[in-house]
């Protein structure tokens, strides 16, 4: 078996971990166990969706992605082995052409591979929007995705195929330290849908993988309005927090709701019921002062700490120990110390490359998997010396260079776990009227939400 998927999902994990604060996955046990699938999921912010896809599930995922990407002997290499199936997209046929490669070749190759992946009752990934996009809203599913899908069926290759949505929501897409959280949502047979449809046709079951994709994703007819929504859902998710349920999945259940608020379309209230409330704005002034406090306004676990250091009790506040913090402060520090310059330096990096809204997370792991890597070797080789030097086995630098990684980890979450304490004590160094003024703030939003006749629980 190749190592390489181990390797892949290991650097992914940490990739991740190097970018986002939290990471959190909602329904992963509605992923099948075996058999034929198709996880689709949504793309708007490049890379990182695709890590994030890789634990949707325990299954060796296998990607259909582009060709295009594949320009180097390593990236080839480590295409073949994921089993990545590749397919040229329209706009790359003429790059593909010039490089001697015939495009309807390779997708009619990509067809092929599909089939016998679903014939070897494998688990497939794609993104169907048929590439990266920068834009606040869902885009229609290629028809091609939907072909591959049918295909399965037509010639009778599987049982059944099993298809599920995953959509990646971010609190802030492209702020370091941010929160992710990633919703699967209910696998449908597609046999089932065969038999049910009048025109089970391509066109029509895009139709449907849309559908399904808008249930779990973040999507909103523009950038403003994305950001109103993002500040809507942190402000409503902190106010309704319980200990019961996870914040990130109480954001990812409210965002839809908050969404079709936002838009001014909520399907669940008739006109007269609407309340006259400007959903836009109404969170704002909470999102402001937690701003003002050091927090980032879209995220729900600050604006949960900022409202229990402020004086109204949040179940999900989660204040880091400090018994933890002292415990690992030394081997923290360490891990910051060997690995914040180069993580620092990846996002400076990434900030003055990044030439779109998609592109700074990318730019960041993309040339920080190897930049980190090039200051491993670096590190390591200074370690061999030291030992040398000290009469001891190089060796052991070996040993050492495989825990950096884990005190990287380590040191940002320290980092995170300062970022928090800081945040609580900016807030309740505030003077009595500012943090009455942000509990004021969080009880205009709350009531507003209650005076919905539909329960926030059924915002999802």
């Amino acid at each position: 078996m190749s190592p390489i998927p181990t390797i892949v999902r290991w650097i992914s994990r940490r990739a991740l971990r190097w970018c986002y604060r939290e990471v959190r996955y909602v329904g992963r046990e509605r992923v099948p166990a075996d058999g034929p699938t198709l996880l689709f999921g949504n793309h708007q912010n490049d890379l990182p969706d695709v890590l994030a896809g890789f634990f949707t599930t325990d299954r060796p995922l296998r990607y259909i992605a582009t060709s295009s990407a594949v320009t180097r002997p390593l990236a080839n290499a480590t295409y073949r082995g994921m089993g990545v199936i590749p397919v040229t997209r329209v706009r790359d046929a003429r790059i593909m052409r010039s490089r001697g490669v015939d495009p309807a070749a390779v997708n009619r190759s990509a067809f092929a591979s599909v089939q016998e992946a679903f014939r070897a009752g494998d688990i497939v990934g794609v993104f169907p929007e048929g590439g990266v996009h920068d834009s606040s809203s869902i885009g229609k599913p290629r028809a091609g995705v939907a072909k591959m899908a049918l295909e399965s069926i037509d010639n009778g290759a599987t049982i059944d195929l099993k298809l599920i949505a995953f959509g990646v929501q971010y609190d802030a897409q492209q702020t370091a330290r941010s929160d992710l959280t990633v919703v699967l949502g209910e696998s449908f047979s597609l046999r089932s849908w065969v038999e049910h449809q009048t025109d089970p046709s391509p066109s029509a079951l895009s139709a449907r993988l849309h559908k399904e994709l808008l249930s779990v994703a973040r999507s909103i007819s523009s950038w403003p309005n994305a950001e109103a929504r993002d500040r809507l859902v942190a402000a409503v998710s902190a106010c309704s927090a319980t200990s019961a349920e996870p914040l990130l999945e109480t954001s990812a259940n409210v965002q839809r709701r908050c969404g079709f608020l936002v838009e001014g379309c909520d399907p669940s209230q008739t006109e007269q019921e609407v309340p006259i409330v400007h959903w836009r704005t109404i969170s704002d002034e909470l999102a402001e002062l937690v701003h003002r406090a050091g927090g980032l306004a879209t995220s729900a676990r600050d604006t949960a700490r900022v409202l229990d250091a402020a004086g109204s009790p949040n179940p999900q506040a989660c204040w880091p120990t400090r018994t933890w913090m002292l415990a690992t402060v030394v081997p923290a520090t360490i891990g910051l110390i060997l690995n914040g310059p180069m993580q620092w330096s990846v996002w400076q990096l990434a900030g003055r490359t990044a030439t779109a809204r998609t592109d700074r997370v990318a730019r960041a792991i993309l040339p920080g998997l190897h930049l980190i890597f090039l200051g491993y070797v670096v590190l390591g080789g200074l370690f061999a010396l030291g030992f040398r030097a000290s009469s001891l086995s190089a060796w052991w630098a070996l040993p050492v260079v495989m825990l950096l990684p884990r005190l990287g980890d380590l040191g940002l979450a320290w980092r995170d776990a300062v970022c928090a304490w800081r945040l609580r004590a900016r807030v309740q160094r505030l003077s009595v009227g500012e943090r009455a003024a942000i509990r004021a703030a969080a009880e205009r939003v709350w009531s507003a939400w209650m005076t919905l006749s539909t329960p926030s629980s059924s915002s999802s």
